[in-house]
């Protein structure tokens, strides 16, 4: 395991405004929070599944203290945290940790917008490299699948003139695919791949090249890697690409996207290449 300290060598002191009163840290009962519907967000579809997410994953170890403020009433308005605090209700939860301010309204909103709007969010690949750490089943499956193709599922990010071959960044689709099924269909392309005469073109490890072959092998019922190699050595992808660009002008392709008819027409010549070489899976 490794550390790093903090540390801001180099770096000028920032000035800037008055820190502001120091937050008091408390647990809360939840029954004295509430909600300003003034500027908190209402839960909709989407945020109740999130909710149920935490709700079902809960550990103290992963809940951060929420942000409130006092109000004249006596009870507390939340001002970051409203989805941990339904999460932990629906745990039977009673207390939760909170930094408590005395802020007015104004104040407030201004605080629930500085704290939603200046978050760094995470990339894929740094919620994959948190995950693997933490051994989460997805990212330890995700690793070990493109591992035995000899690839590598990258933890960072690279700018595009430094990535490698073998090297995979497209994160949220490897999970996708292992998550439906979809594992020997991305092994068997992989293989394939790392066997063709496109070994060397990092667009195939991505979006481009797993993107399409994976459907298009699981549909085509390909699992063989070397029939996939003998297809790429045949089929050029980059070339079935500018041909697709093509087709999206035509009349009758108007209005599709680039990305259904490309793994269409991808899987349409995995057919005809696993047809005339009597391939029968």
């Amino acid at each position: 395991m490794t550390t790093r300290p903090i540390d801001i060598t180099g770096r000028e002191i920032v000035e800037g405004g008055p820190l502001g009163e120091t937050p008091r840290l408390e647990f809360l009962p939840i029954s004295s929070l509430v909600i300003d519907t003034s500027y908190q967000r209402e839960i909709e579809g989407r945020g109740w599944s999130n909710i149920t997410r935490i709700a079902k994953n809960f550990d103290w170890a992963k809940f951060s203290p929420i942000v409130a403020s006092t109000r004249p009433d006596g009870r507390f308005a939340i001002i970051d945290g409203q989805h941990r605090v339904h999460a932990a209700a629906l745990r039977g939860v009673s207390d939760v940790p909170a930094l408590i301010s005395d802020l007015d309204p104004q104040q407030q909103a201004a605080a629930f917008s500085w704290i939603n709007g200046s978050v760094t969010a995470m990339t894929p690949n740094q919620l994959f490299r948190a995950a693997l750490a933490a051994f989460e089943p997805w990212a330890v499956q995700c690793d070990a699948v493109v591992s035995r193709a000899g690839c590598k599922l990258m933890q960072f990010n690279k700018s595009a003139a430094s990535k490698k071959p073998g090297e995979i960044f497209c994160i949220g689709l490897v999970r996708k695919f292992i998550e439906a099924g979809g594992e020997t269909s991305l092994l068997t392309v992989l293989q394939g791949i790392s066997q063709s005469e496109r070994r060397d073109n990092i667009q195939y490890y991505n979006q481009l090249g797993l993107g399409s072959l994976v459907p298009a092998a699981a549909k085509a019922g390909v699992t063989q890697p070397d029939v996939i190699s003998d297809f790429l050595n045949k089929n050029d992808l980059d070339k079935t690409a500018v041909h697709v660009r093509r087709l999206m002008d035509l009349p009758e392709h108007r209005g599709k996207s680039f990305s259904s008819l490309f793994n269409q027409s991808v899987l349409v010549l995995l057919k005809q290449h696993t047809g005339a070489i009597g391939v029968t899976q």
